[in-house]
């Protein structure tokens, strides 16, 4: 019995032990299969050096001083022990005792298990701390203070820091605890509160112990006033982000004193090592408590409020150029060019045909009502769903478009529930099929996007959306692990009254050999990779398919934009995704309102083969110190943004999170004059839009536009910027407007044009405002938004073209039946003084602008034919007022029309619920 319940309890360690491994073991296969093992490596054996170093030096410190104080110990509990038992002890029994072994044993475990425990945690917070110091990248730029390198700041002050916290802390609490037992046991008195005087402390055999503890701690105290120095340049005081007149003034000063009587207090504890002299340790003790409080806490805030506050500008006006310097160029808004852009230029017909590619490119489908339309019409089965749709371009028949692409990924959580079976879930509904994709500007007689790629197979008449390869094993729906290759077919696509089916053929996947297996079966507690006959030896395991969880889990030092979009290259799906290096360690950089960061490039694009799941990490931009520093870390990883293929290359974007962030960021530091910065006279804010009745921040939106100056066009992103607004004061009137180009060897370029300050030009709201007050035009929107139907007014796209803008907003009316799609019914066109609301946007440019305004164009459909506007013979000055009154009665039979049949969609609706 005793021999099987050994083997049981053996049996039983040996299992959790392989149980507490197996995940570590998944990801070293999972590493190693990739091709990233040094990333993989790299972190782990970092950390354990670290932690064995900082551990080893912990428990020689926290060992050293319990086994100096063991002797004490064993004497305090047996002595208390003998008084307190003596009345109930058994007189035939031996009184208990400490014996000096078990005491050792005791406090060597009780060291060990509190200095490795520190040193875990600061292991895992501060390897990569530790990684960047040793391969810091230079900035080839100073701080204005200290003319100390950024790098100084960006990897050598976090190291020093983390190597500060990972001592001090332990021996502070080593310290005072230690001081604490000496006190309860007796072995230190306090004779006196007059500690100067002496012999007002007798500390007896502990004096020597407290020397060496407190003279270290003094020397790490000095060592962190140092570092203190330099975290002045990331204090708040005011207006101001960094130091400022109060820090530079006082507290600079201040931490500089404490440094010496910390040196001082450390020299005097290790001088009592060898003198009886108890004020050695008490009075600089009590001196850095006394003098830190008076001159670092007491001081400053007087300065502050009675010098600083009353003139603050005057005192703080340098200390707000280096915050401005810094910032703009913590979020790269000194790279920004400006550009003045006249923004009342007459739109002539000559300027219009010479930006017909942003007229061809004109987004009347936005992303919104249209995922809910791909879902509907796209979506093909329940397990099918359209997570996103991603705005793209694509060079089609020769021309530059715009292009909106949603891929088709398997939804396992919308199978049926009697469907969700293990096999299912697990080897037959595998991966998700192909994608959809629209022109921009594509819309139906229906007001539906007109599919450029349709249906499961793919259809598409263009060659350019032609996939060889359209499954998609690896996605942002794609949240759990399957087994690839099995004995069962997995599902590839519906076809007919079957299914077609098919056999994974990526590169990428976990194979299941015996070892593998039993591995992977603890760490997903599953017998089934042993019960299911299904599993053979070429099967493979896919493991963190959700793209997004892939690149975190393989370089999670980066920062991920959380809007991955997908392409088409080469046939195959892939997916981009941006990432960033970010830092909150900037000198006088304000941090980002949403991220804790102050410093932020887009340095790396990651590109996921939506198929096989192989991830490329390219620098796209190499001279960022951060990432070049990185490059050192992990040399190999990081490919040159050179080697990417042009095809990807093309579809590179300019990322709408950092758009945001800049944007955000230049409301405030676009002022780059202290005195109007300090006054905020001149602050922005984003341009506000309508969306479902209520004002919201216009989203940064792409599109295909001719730069003002250049001759092609480019794919841009662009935002509006009104006046800042107060609760009183609204202004929405444009001031000016920023873009980011992405095309070629311009990718990256930020311009900023900017509005002449003496006209005033509508921005977005103001347009949104006038649309609502136009007779019109609300008299049909009210009527279509009435019981049954809703208007849905999509985004407002403010254009700038020829010196001026066009204004466009799409109109939407959906029924309020559940299931029902989002329709475009009419297209707003604004134009300075000029509203209209048309069919469609070739009638709206012909009503604005006469019969030779140019046309929008569609690929694979035909330029569509406006209808002439009507227009009143000059020869009678009776004729003019029938033909308006005519026009009037066809408007006003028009919309009794379309309320007719919205009326009657409502009434089919109805009677369709009720019959059987």
């Amino acid at each position: 019995m005793s021999r099987l319940f050994k083997f049981l309890i053996t049996f039983i360690i040996l299992l959790s032990l392989l149980t507490a491994s197996s995940g570590l073991f998944e990801d070293w296969l999972w590493f190693k299969d990739l091709g990233y093992t040094q990333l993989f490596w790299t972190p782990i054996l970092s950390k354990l050096l670290f932690q064995a170093v900082n551990g080893t030096i912990l428990f020689i410190f926290i060992a050293g001083t319990l086994l100096s104080i063991r002797h004490a110990i064993i004497t305090f509990v047996n002595e208390r022990l003998r008084k307190r038992m003596r009345l109930v002890q058994d007189m035939n029994r031996p009184i208990f005792s400490l014996s000096q072994r078990k005491v050792t044993l005791w406090l060597l475990f009780i060291s060990a298990v509190v200095s490795f425990a520190v040193s875990f945690v600061a292991g895992f917070t501060g390897w990569l701390d530790i990684l960047s110091f040793i391969h810091a990248t230079p900035f080839g730029q100073q701080d204005p203070i200290f003319n100390k390198d950024l790098s100084f700041y960006f990897f050598q002050l976090p190291f020093l820091k983390t190597l500060f916290n990972a001592f001090f802390g332990p021996l502070f609490l080593l310290t005072l605890f230690t001081t604490i037992f000496y006190i309860a046991t007796g072995v230190i008195r306090f004779r006196s509160k007059k500690l100067w005087q002496t012999g007002a402390v007798s500390m007896g055999s502990a004096r020597k112990h407290l020397a060496l503890l407190i003279g270290i701690l003094f020397a790490l105290k000095a060592f962190g006033y140092y570092l203190d120095i330099y975290q002045l340049l990331y204090s708040v005081h005011g207006h101001v982000v960094g130091a400022g007149y109060t820090d530079l003034t006082a507290t600079l000063p201040a931490l500089r004193i404490l440094i010496v009587i910390s040196i001082l207090g450390s020299i005097l504890a290790f001088v009592s090592l060898a003198s009886n002299e108890t004020r050695f340790l008490t009075l600089p003790v009590v001196s850095i408590f006394v003098v830190g409080l008076l001159i670092n806490g007491i001081v400053p805030a007087l300065l502050q409020s009675f010098v600083v506050l009353p003139n603050e500008l005057s005192r703080e006006q340098p200390y707000i150029q280096h915050e401005i310097e810094l910032t703009r160029f913590g979020f790269g808004l000194d790279k920004i060019t400006e550009v003045e852009y006249p923004g009342n230029t007459p739109i002539t017909i000559s300027a219009l045909k010479a930006d017909q590619s942003t007229l061809n490119n004109i987004r009347l489908n936005d992303a919104k009502p249209m995922l809910q339309t791909y879902n509907q019409k796209q979506g093909i089965r329940l397990y099918y769903k359209f997570h996103d749709i991603d705005i793209d371009r694509y060079t089609v028949n020769g021309e530059y478009r715009q292009v909106m692409i949603g891929p088709r990924e398997i939804s396992t959580p919308d199978l049926e529930e009697t469907a969700k079976t293990f096999v299912n879930m697990r080897f037959k509904y595998t991966h998700g099929f192909g994608a959809s994709a629209s022109f921009a500007n594509a819309v139906t007689s229906e007001g539906l996007p007109s599919f450029a790629i349709k249906d499961v197979p793919a259809v598409s008449e263009f060659p350019e959306f032609k996939m060889s390869e359209p499954r998609i094993y690896y996605g942002e729906l794609t949240n759990d692990w399957v087994v690839a290759n099995t004995s069962v077919k997995e599902f590839d696509y519906p076809l007919g009254s079957a299914n077609a089916e098919n056999t994974y053929q990526g590169k990428t996947g976990l194979l299941l050999t015996p070892l593998n297996k039993l591995m992977l079966s603890l760490r997903h507690a599953t017998l089934r990779f042993y019960l299911a006959t299904q599993v053979n030896p070429d099967s493979k395991l896919l493991v963190y398919r959700n793209i997004e969880v892939r690149v975190q889990k393989l370089a999670p030092f980066l920062t991920y934009d959380s809007d991955p979009y997908i392409v088409i290259d080469d046939g195959r799906l892939k997916w981009i995704i941006d990432a960033y290096t970010t830092s909150d360690a900037l000198p006088y950089s304000n941090l980002n309102t949403s991220q804790e960061f102050n410093y932020i490039r887009n340095s790396v694009k990651v590109i996921v083969d939506a198929n096989d799941g192989t991830v490329d990490f390219y620098a796209s931009d190499p001279k960022d110190p951060i990432l070049m520093t990185y490059m050192k870390i992990f040399p190999g990883v990081f490919k040159d943004i050179a080697s990417l293929s042009p095809s990807l290359k093309s579809h590179l974007r300019y990322p709408e999170t950092l758009f945001n962030v800049q944007s955000n960021a230049l409301k405030t530091f676009h002022m780059t004059n202290p005195s109007v910065f300090y006054n905020k006279e001149d602050s922005w804010d984003i341009a506000k839009e309508l969306f479902d009745a209520k004002p919201q921040s216009v989203a940064p939106y792409y599109t295909i536009m001719k730069i003002p100056g250049e001759d092609k066009p480019e794919f841009v992103l662009m935002l509006p910027f009104t006046p800042a607004s107060s609760a009183t004061n609204s202004r929405n009137n444009m001031v000016s407007w920023m873009a980011a180009r992405m095309d070629g060897a311009h990718y990256g370029e930020l311009l900023l044009y900017k509005l002449p300050k003496n006209i005033e030009v509508d921005g977005p709201l103001q347009i949104e405002s006038r649309i609502d007050q136009d007779p019109e035009i609300s008299k049909e929107l009210s009527l279509w938004d009435q019981k049954g139907s809703s208007v849905i007014r999509g985004n407002l796209l403010a254009l700038p073209i020829g010196g001026n803008f066009l204004y466009v907003e799409p109109i939407y009316l959906q029924s309020d039946k559940g299931g029902s799609i989002p329709e475009m019914k009419q297209v707003v066109l604004a134009y300075q003084d000029h509203l209209v609301m048309t069919d469609n946007l070739g009638l709206a440019l012909t009503q604005l602008f006469g019969e030779d305004a140019p046309q929008p164009t569609t690929p694979g459909q035909s330029t569509p034919v406006p209808v002439p506007t009507p227009q009143a013979p000059t020869t009678s000055a009776q004729t003019s007022p029938n033909v308006t009154s005519i026009t009037d009665q066809m408007n006003q039979i028009r919309a009794l029309l379309d309320s007719l049949e919205i009326q009657l969609k409502g009434l089919q609706g109805d009677s369709s619920e009720i019959a059987p």
